[in-house]
C-alpha cells in the first residue's frame, strides 16, 4: 500500500457537496468579521452613567455606617477627604478598622486616650507626611457618630485625635434644607 498525503478523511464521502465542503473543511470563511457596536455603546454608556453617579467630587460620605443615625444640621459644609472615625453603640472604627468597643469607653468616667485610635491616626500621619512632604499636615478627621452616644465617648475620642495631632474635627450630619 502506497503512503498518501495525510488529509482530513472523516466525512469525506457524503454524497452532498455542500455537506462535503462544510464538514471537510473545504467551506469559505468570512475576511471580515463585523464589529456588533451598538451593544459596545450601549455597554460604555452604562459604565459612563454609573461611574458619574457614584463619584463625588465635594468628598461627601458616600458610604454611611447602617447602625449609625447621624444628627441633621441646616448649616452644612462639604467634606474634606480625610480620616473617618464611625462611633456606633458597639464599636469605634477608624476607616472600617475597629478601634474600641463604646459600651467600654462608655462605663470609664476618667478621661484617657484611647490607644488603638492615637496608634492608628499617627501611622496615617506619617503616611501623609511622607506623601506630601512639602505640604503643610492639616490634621483634619472626620467624625461619623449616631445621635444617640454619650458624650463622654465623643470627649474621649476628640481628646484622642488631638493627642494624634488631629486637631479639626469635622462632623457628619445630614444635610436639612437647600
Amino acid at each position: 500500500m502506497p503512503i498518501h498525503k495525510p488529509e482530513q478523511v472523516l466525512l469525506h464521502k457524503i454524497p452532498l457537496k455542500f455537506v462535503r465542503d462544510k464538514v471537510g473543511g473545504g467551506g469559505k470563511k468570512a475576511v471580515d468579521q463585523s464589529l456588533p457596536l451598538i451593544p459596545f455603546i450601549d455597554f460604555l454608556i452604562t459604565l459612563v452613567v454609573f461611574l458619574i453617579m457614584n463619584f463625588s467630587a465635594s468628598g461627601e460620605l458616600l458610604a454611611q455606617n447602617a447602625s449609625i443615625t447621624m444628627p441633621s444640621a441646616a448649616n452644612t459644609e462639604s467634606l474634606e477627604i480625610a480620616p473617618v472615625i464611625a462611633i456606633d453603640a458597639r464599636v469605634i472604627t477608624l476607616d472600617g478598622n475597629r478601634v474600641a468597643d463604646t459600651q467600654t469607653l462608655a462605663q470609664q468616667t476618667q478621661l484617657e486616650r484611647i490607644e488603638g485610635l492615637v496608634q492608628q491616626l499617627e501611622q496615617l500621619k506619617r503616611n501623609w507626611s511622607i506623601l506630601h512632604p512639602n505640604d503643610p499636615f492639616p490634621g483634619t478627621v472626620v467624625m461619623q457618630a449616631d445621635v444617640g452616644i454619650d458624650f463622654r465617648v465623643i470627649k474621649k475620642v476628640m481628646f484622642s485625635t488631638a493627642q494624634a495631632g488631629y486637631v479639626n474635627v469635622a462632623f457628619a450630619v445630614n444635610k436639612i434644607g437647600d
